[in-house]
């Protein structure tokens, strides 16, 4: 059931995001003005009183220059040349710009604006002296930094750094290509290289901190002397424009003011000497002081002018740039909600960490976390750089240039078929919505949220609905849920600078919070340009955290670097981890940036992989079976909205009626639409979405349907969602408001590394002392090949030099459509065997191919895992220890055949004994046994515990387990495995505690024994366990 006292708490300022709709914008367009027949004069006239308006032609120039272009000459004295489509068109965009104005509450330009509310009684009190906040647009900056940065005489300048998130490959240098100015969409990755001969290779090297140009040329003639200086300035310059080397021109996201960084760096260069750029310099700093000026005005029109000059002014000096200025605006309101409505904000984070359908991390990383602890081994502590490079894991699934495409395949589970059967019976029903009961939210939890790890800082975006404030303090209210960004993430960073300094000192706490004394975290703010430049208006946050992870920027102070990142995982997670200090890192992007594209993958990584098992966090997701329904009703749980109501709309739901066509094709597509709103119950109120677009549309009006129509042939198909009931805004004076605001765990769980040591060596196929050979196939027919087949296959191995051999069974838990296999690893006296071995291996196959059994035979790598085993003679020892168990599993699967009873019986009893003899003493292996099994157990037939115990029972020297035919075999396996466990045990005292090694030692022995299925290694777990406690029992107390 959810709790009634929840784990997190608001940390921090909520902040409020509101529409600045002047209030008297009127109506749009009348019916005739947007019909394909519209004339152009009425449409033009429309237009003309509209941009009679200084706010309204202000606000839509800001938001979109083309748009303001086109109307501004449409109603130059040639427009009677336009035609009537042109106009209409024009008409459309400016009034559906005029209804974001009145209707959404995301800050866009001038459009919508950001403060903070207090926490007290309901109240809403919205004025009209929004400031207005300037910034140069990414956009231009890069034009300008572009153009100023081709000049040598200024490269000299400067200081330059190499880029840190370059990779070597195939003797080259790769980094990720500048994004182009102008682009709309980034693409697929784009990548620059260049040779990585040892010229390069010093200038990276030297230039792994800032660095000043002709210092970084003179540290390469010192050690290339024979190199002239125009070649090896030749080469920097190079460098530069190549971007493997960056200026301290670009300005780091972490620089609020990038055009003050700009002109604080010429200033420093000394650019005014050079005449080239001294103009160039003196212009920027006239644009620095029209911003200035403007940002400290209260007076909207002044503003509104002052902005004006500044952006004529900067359209000289970069006139390809869309966008001169980014605009954003501080909310003249005050605002106050209950601290109720706060509560109830935290249980709605609870809900929707119980109704996940991914409490462990998602598909990719699961399948990511296994393929490096199958790689590397629980432990192993990998550079960054090095995991991800194709030669090791590269990036998981799904990201940017990862090896392995995203899956196709989408799993059904038992949580989804509940859903869609919540959904469906409401439909059936004719109700608009689904009330969650807490057995409904149980119903729907997946996994163990007991055993998940939550993530310590979230965020939750939400709106009140309610018709006046006495109402929200009477608890007369609903809490619709608007945003649940991903927790890497964060909404309300983008907007810190804004804020006072005390809200910005609560922000940058919160990303803090999990750091403390008994868990000494090391939080990270990570900083890296877009793959847009226009998004850098988005990115582009002050520095948040004293600690800053910057990745392809020339950083304004000391940060951490990816050469001091590496990555570890124990069984249950993942983690970053600061190489000079040991410490956990958990990086945070401070912005909403999309993560999947316009992010560059390696910041992605780094931003995911410190809590990739960490329980994902997000919107509601309807699940598999209902994602993609036409339909959906409202989803709540009290008085909270978890989902509005949604709608599929295809553009074939409805007949043709192209608005450019006649007006019968328009009133057929009106007619096909009042019949598909009546067959699906949709509201006159809703909001048409398209990717990140977001239009409220109401669906009464002929305006707002003309805008659905256009919108619809543009997109093919759109979602429509339930917005706000027509009185939902009434305690703030009918204006759209939605809030959002940061949470914390109240009690953070510690989460520390486990011990951690350098990945081992690899053995590859052809010449190593090692031969992992995989037999791909049916596993129901393993056992047969394990008791009748292998055994042969090793005796004719014996004479090469075969010293040990052991096998494992491999099933991929996470992509379960995937071919399983039996790996075989053996052991040989020297390399020069592993030819030869391979020869008797190929006609193994064959003969098992001839006998219609598995016979797909791989020869593969073989990885060591020291940090998981230990190293040297212990690793070695732990070779012993696979073998014996080996011997001894293939033995039990005999004797079960032979006497017809459970494997996971043998498999039970052979772990306690495991188990006895990896200790000093059998009476604490026990004991370490019920330890290490207490949290990875299910109960199992009282047959089957009660067989593990009679076999398990040392009397008479397993007088119970000698009687079974077979039994003396495997009585005997145990003694010979007794004797490598204590060997092993004893190699590993010096290195670690020899327990942490045992709960690996015990499911490799399941994995031999019964196989790879963790249900039923969580049944055998309890009969070992059982088993465990009869020994202890007869042993009685030590």
């Amino acid at each position: 059931m959810p709790p009634e006292h929840t784990s997190y708490q608001p940390t921090g300022p909520a902040l409020v995001r509101a529409s600045t709709d002047p209030g008297d914008l009127g109506p749009g367009p009348s019916a005739d003005l947007i019909g394909p027949a519209a004339p152009a004069r009425e449409g033009l006239a429309w237009l003309a009183n509209r941009w009679t308006r200084p706010d309204v032609r202000d606000a839509i120039s800001m938001a979109s220059p083309g748009l303001a272009a086109r109307v501004s000459q449409l109603l130059t004295p040639r427009a009677a040349e336009a035609t009537a489509a042109a106009v209409r068109r024009a008409v459309l965009a400016t009034a559906s710009y005029l209804l974001r104005w009145q209707r959404r509450t995301t800050p866009f330009g001038l459009f919508a604006a950001v403060t903070t509310a207090t926490v007290g009684p309901a109240a809403a009190t919205i004025g009209d002296r929004h400031r207005a906040a300037a910034r140069v647009d990414g956009e231009w900056l890069t034009h300008v930094v572009d153009s100023l940065e081709s000049r040598p005489d200024l490269q000299r300048r400067l200081t330059v750094v190499a880029d840190s998130a370059r990779f070597v490959r195939d003797g080259r240098v790769i980094v990720a290509a500048r994004p182009l100015p102008g682009q709309r969409s980034p693409g697929p990755p784009r990548e620059t290289s260049t040779t990585n001969n040892r010229a390069v290779r010093l200038a990276l090297a030297h230039a792994a901190r800032p660095i000043h140009f002709p210092q970084l040329a003179a540290r390469i003639a010192d050690e290339i002397p024979h190199a002239a200086p125009a070649t090896i300035g030749a080469m920097l310059h190079g460098l530069v424009g190549g971007g493997f080397l960056i200026t301290s021109l670009r300005p780091p996201m972490t620089a609020t003011d990038g055009l003050a960084h700009v002109i604080d760096v010429l200033d420093a260069a000394g650019a005014a000497e050079l005449s080239a750029v001294a103009p160039i310099l003196d212009r920027l700093k006239a644009i620095g002081e029209l911003i200035a000026r403007h940002n400290a005005l209260a007076d909207s029109r002044e503003a509104a002018r002052t902005r004006a000059a500044a952006i004529r002014a900067m359209a000289t000096l970069a006139p390809d740039a869309e966008h001169q200025l980014a605009v954003d605006l501080r909310l003249d309101a005050k605002i106050s909600i209950p601290s109720r409505v706060l509560d109830e904000v935290a249980l709605a984070a609870e809900l929707l960490l119980r109704l996940t359908t991914q409490p462990f991390g998602s598909v990719a990383w699961l399948d990511y976390h296994a393929r490096f602890r199958d790689r590397y081994g629980p432990g192993a502590l990998v550079p960054v750089r090095d995991l991800v490079a194709d030669s090791g894991l590269g990036y998981p699934t799904g990201f940017l240039g990862a090896p392995r495409a995203r899956p196709a395949w989408r799993m059904l589970t038992e949580r989804d078929v509940r859903l869609a059967a919540l959904i469906q019976k409401a439909t059936l029903d004719g109700t608009d919505e689904i009330r969650l009961t807490d057995a409904d939210v149980d119903a729907l939890t997946v996994g163990n949220h007991a055993t998940a790890v939550p993530p310590c800082r979230l965020e939750l975006g939400f709106a009140v609905y309610a018709a006046s404030a006495e109402k929200v303090d009477r608890g007369a209210y609903e809490l619709r849920i608007t945003a649940a960004p991903r927790t890497p993430t964060s909404m309300v960073g983008r907007f810190a600078y804004l804020l006072d300094p005390a809200e910005q000192a609560q922000i940058a706490a919160s990303y803090a919070h999990h750091a403390s004394d008994a868990d000494p975290t090391h939080p990270v703010q990570l900083s890296f340009p877009p793959r847009r430049t226009h998004n850098q208006n988005v990115t582009r946050v002050g520095t948040l955290l004293p600690d800053v992870l910057s990745l392809s920027e020339h950083p304004d102070g000391p940060t951490v670097t990816v050469d001091d990142l590496a990555v570890t995982a124990d069984a249950e997670q993942m983690y970053l981890v600061h190489w000079p200090t040991g410490r956990r890192v958990v990086p945070h992007i401070p912005h909403a940036l999309d993560t999947t594209v316009q992010t560059p993958p390696l910041a992605r990584f780094l931003a995911e992989v410190a809590d990739a098992r960490s329980v994902v966090f997000g919107p509601l997701d309807h699940g598999a079976a209902a994602r993609n329904l036409p339909y959906l009703p409202r989803i709540r749980y009290g008085r909270i909205i978890l989902s509005p109501a949604r709608w599929l709309l295809a553009g074939t739901d409805l007949a043709s009626g192209d608005p450019r066509g006649d007006e019968p094709a328009a009133g057929r597509w009106e007619t096909s639409l009042a019949a598909w709103r009546q067959q699906w119950r949709v509201p006159d109120r809703v909001v048409a979405c398209h990717g990140e677009l977001r239009l409220p549309l109401d669906l009464g009006r002929p305006l707002d349907r003309a805008l659905l129509r256009a919108r619809l042939i543009r997109a093919g198909r759109l979602e429509l969602r339930e917005d706000a009931p027509p009185d939902g805004y009434g305690w703030t004076a009918g204006r759209p408001a939605e809030f959002l605001t940061s949470m914390t765990l109240t009690t953070v769980p510690k989460r520390t590394p486990p011990v951690t040591a350098p990945p081992g060596d690899t053995f590859r196929p052809g010449a190593s002392t090692i031969v992992h050979a995989r037999l791909v196939g049916n596993p129901a027919r393993t056992d047969q090949l394990l008791t009748a087949h292998l055994p042969k296959l090793v005796d004719n191995l014996i004479g090469l030099g075969l010293r040990r051999w052991w096998f494992r069974r491999h099933r991929d838990t996470i992509r379960v459509e995937a071919d399983q296999h039996l790996s075989l690893f053996l052991r040989f006296s020297e390399p020069g065997a592993y030819g030869p071995a391979a020869a008797i291996l190929a006609e193994f196959a064959n003969g098992l191919a001839a006998q219609s059994l598995p016979a797909e035979l791989v020869l593969a790598a073989y990885h060591q895992h020291p940090a998981r085993y230990g190293h040297g003679p212990a690793l070695l020892a732990a070779e012993k220890v696979f073998a014996a168990d080996t011997a001894a599993a293939i033995a039990q699967l005999r004797t079960a055949d032979l006497a017809g009873i459970p494997a996971q019986a043998l498999a039970a009893a052979s772990m306690a004994r495991l188990a006895a003899a990896f200790a000093s003493r059998p009476h604490p292996g026990y004991r370490a046994l019920l330890a290490c099994l207490r949290e990875a157990t299910e109960p199992a037939e009282r047959t089957l515990t009660d067989l593990a115990r009679r076999l398990a029972d040392p009397a008479g020297d397993h007088q119970s387990l000698r009687a079974l035919p077979g039994g003396d075999a495997v009585a005997d396996t145990w003694q010979i495995r007794d004797l490598a466990v204590r060997a092993y045990h004893d190699c590993l005292l010096p290195q670690r505690d020899p327990g942490s090694v045992l709960r690996t030692l015990l499911h490799e022995h399941h994995m031999r024994a019964v196989g790879v299925d963790p249900d039923f290694e969580r049944r055998t777990n309890h009969a070992a366990r059982a088993a465990a406690m009869r020994c202890l029992a007869q042993a009685g107390p030590r």
